[in-house]
């Protein structure tokens, strides 16, 4: 028996010296770097993350998202922007790109259909958290609305096909009757506004050319029916909407080569959501550094809209 413990306890005598020699040498350690010097800020400090692409967005503060889901007011009537598909599932440029912020954001996406003239008093009375609907961000609506942009649309033309009126631009409109949707800022470009009456017919008339007769509509695909139907000359949408409509038409449209005042589309937040506004753009700008932004554009062939 003797002969089995004394290797045993001069192996836990040695064990006791090593751990010893070990704590010494780690206190010395601790009192600098090796060299006599202060620790290093690496030693000490973790290295700090750069917020990017793929980073959580937290919304804790966002009150209209705490019941998990975002819902967006819509006219979804406005090809190839919103629409209904053949199964009347909404589909477009909006609806993915809504989507996609809403799975960025964690939150259930709705889109709820509604005529476009009623979009802005809707949100007004919460009905929506946001708008998201071809609505393009004006000096008019960002003085009752804050916006995110995400996309930039100018005025397109279309015709009957061989352009029986010789339309090539906004000033042969003059004389003309132009259908258009209902409270879109083309009817403000036509017409003028409440406030401020003119637009491009009172410029045809300064210079001494018949008038434009506007023909008002609920829907897109209303004004663009009552030109088939030749109830007038010539039918103004945003351009992709309009080159999609004479695409759509079997050649019974076509489409005036010209883009008229591009400006930017916006997802529409009240004043005070501040904290929704703030993580809808977080959520945009991760979609376009990823990649996701440029892959919906392209899918939709509107990529020449892309912002910077």
């Amino acid at each position: 028996m003797r002969f089995y413990r004394w290797p045993l306890a001069l192996a836990a005598l040695l064990l006791v010296i090593a751990s010893a020699f070990a704590i010494a040498c780690g206190d010395d350690d601790e009192d600098g770097d090796g060299d006599g010097g202060e620790p290093t800020a690496a030693a000490t400090e973790p290295a700090a993350e750069t917020p990017g692409a793929g980073d959580e967005i937290d919304i804790s503060d966002v009150p209209e998202l705490q019941d998990g889901t975002l819902t967006f007011g819509s006219d979804i009537a406005y090809a190839p922007i919103e629409f209904f598909d053949e199964n009347n599932q909404p589909v477009g440029l909006d609806i993915d790109l809504g989507n996609a912020i809403g799975e960025l954001l964690g939150v259930e996406v709705v889109f709820e259909n509604a005529g476009f003239d009623s979009l802005l008093p809707s949100l007004d009375a919460e009905r929506y958290d946001a708008i998201m609907s071809s609505m393009t961000a004006n000096d008019e609506r960002r003085e009752v609305v804050d916006f995110v942009e995400y996309f930039l649309a100018g005025f397109g033309i279309i015709v009957p096909a061989g352009n029986p009126q010789g339309i090539e631009g906004p000033d042969d409109l003059c004389g003309k009757v132009v259908a258009v949707q209902r409270g879109t800022i083309q009817v403000d470009f036509l017409i003028g506004s409440v406030d401020a009456p003119g637009g491009q017919d009172q410029a045809c008339k300064d210079a001494g050319q018949p008038g434009i007769t506007v023909r008002e509509f609920d829907t897109d695909p209303e004004a663009v029916q009552a030109l088939i139907a030749g109830q007038a000359d010539a039918e103004m949408a945003d351009y992709p909407v309009a080159a999609y409509s004479a695409e759509q038409s079997d050649g019974a449209l076509e489409l005036v080569e010209t883009n008229v005042d591009p400006a930017p589309y916006g997802i529409a937040v009240r004043k005070e959501s501040t904290a929704l506004r703030d993580v809808l753009q977080a959520a945009l700008d991760q979609l376009i550094e990823d990649g996701t932004y440029a892959e919906i554009l392209e899918k939709w062939n509107l990529s020449d809209g892309a912002i910077e």
